[in-house]
């Protein structure tokens, strides 16, 4: 029998599903996990945001190939926990479902045991508190950091964030024939994300972004300034590179908008986080506290629920109010902490409550 032949023979039998199929029970976890990454598609079996594969490839890399060279179905839930504690509180739920998505995937395709005890990620926990609270801005101290910076083409990004809420990497992303004037729109195509360009981060993030006139007028005003200025450049192309790719989001914030932060008294040197994310934090919680709608607020940060437009949102003006008003009507008159004498009246002597 030649190869050819028996190649044949192999299909007509069905042996060929067999050939270099791993056995789920010797499988590595590193092996599994390098196919899951490939796979690269959500639960429904759409293509994942290039986004979100940058994250999960830099955390698989970074963190899960700690378990790269276990056998997948002889790793314990205890012993996973045990090293999930040991990472920053930020990551844990972010590491634990990647791990799980990867268990889950394995299983699916038959590269894990489906058997009981298999998959050892039900038993393991992570909370998703991090205990950071991002820094909002007002609309004020937006414009004390926009007055620090000199580059035309920074202080032009930041203006666009500011007002539009608009993720960095869909702002960078940008070309000027994405931008419909008549219309009073900006249409979100791509995501330039880690040096790469990329589909949008979901389906609620393509949408449209409104465009005020003032806007339209700045974007315009820059348009004209920038020796880039077709419909196939991008908005803030990298000079170096001819245009070729647009500029570094984390070098823009490292070399300007971070340090004009800083000379502006917004955030302290030592300030670790801080971006243009922050502006988008910085609107959504300006708008909730001026009595937008939360629907509004969540289609003009194009999220697909509520729950994480609030995440965005820090109403601490309205707390304050709320917490006075109730205090009015709580304390006795003349004992109001309105007042020097109704301050005085009650910390000095509690009685009077």
């Amino acid at each position: 029998m030649t190869d050819e032949d028996a190649w044949l023979k192999i299909g007509r039998l069905g042996l060929d599903k067999m050939v270099a199929k791993a056995d789920p029970a010797t499988c590595t976890f590193g092996e599994v996990m390098t196919a899951y990454l490939a796979y690269g598609k959500t639960k429904t079996g759409k293509d994942k945001a290039h986004s979100t594969k940058n994250k999960e490839e830099r955390n698989a890399r970074n963190y899960l190939s700690y378990w790269s060279d276990r056998i997948a179905y002889d790793i314990e839930p205890a012993e996973v926990q045990e090293w999930l504690d040991c990472q920053s509180k930020g990551l844990r739920s972010v590491l634990r479902n990647l791990m799980s998505g990867i268990y889950r995937y394995g299983q699916k395709y038959g590269k894990i045991p489906r058997t009981e005890g298999s998959n050892p990620m039900p038993w393991v926990s992570a909370s998703d508190q991090t205990g950071y609270e991002a820094i909002t801005l007002e609309p004020e101290e937006a414009f004390l950091v926009l007055d620090q910076i000199d580059d035309p083409l920074v202080r032009c990004l930041v203006v666009l964030v500011a007002v539009t809420a608009m993720r960095t990497g869909e702002a960078l992303g940008l070309k000027w024939g994405d931008i419909d004037w008549k219309k009073g729109k900006i249409n979100i195509r791509r995501d330039w994300v880690s040096g790469a360009l990329g589909e949008p981060k979901s389906l609620l993030s393509k949408a449209p972004v409104e465009m005020h006139e003032t806007l339209a007028a700045v974007l315009q005003a820059w348009r004209d300034a920038t020796p880039y200025a077709s419909d196939d450049d991008f908005l803030f192309p990298s000079v170096k590179l001819k245009g070729k790719q647009p500029r570094g989001g984390a070098m823009i914030v490292a070399d300007y908008v971070k340090p004009a932060a800083i000379r502006a008294g917004v955030i302290a040197k030592d300030c670790r986080r801080f971006g243009l994310h922050n502006l988008r934090h910085g609107l959504s919680t300006f708008l909730i506290e001026n009595g937008t709608d939360l629907v509004v607020v969540q289609r003009m940060l194009r999220h697909s629920n509520l729950p994480m437009t609030m995440h965005y949102t820090h109403n601490r003006k309205q707390a304050r109010a709320a917490q006075g008003q109730f205090l009015n009507r709580f304390l006795p008159e003349g004992q109001r902490a309105g007042t020097s004498a109704g301050t005085r009246n009650w910390t000095q002597d509690p009685q009077v409550l």
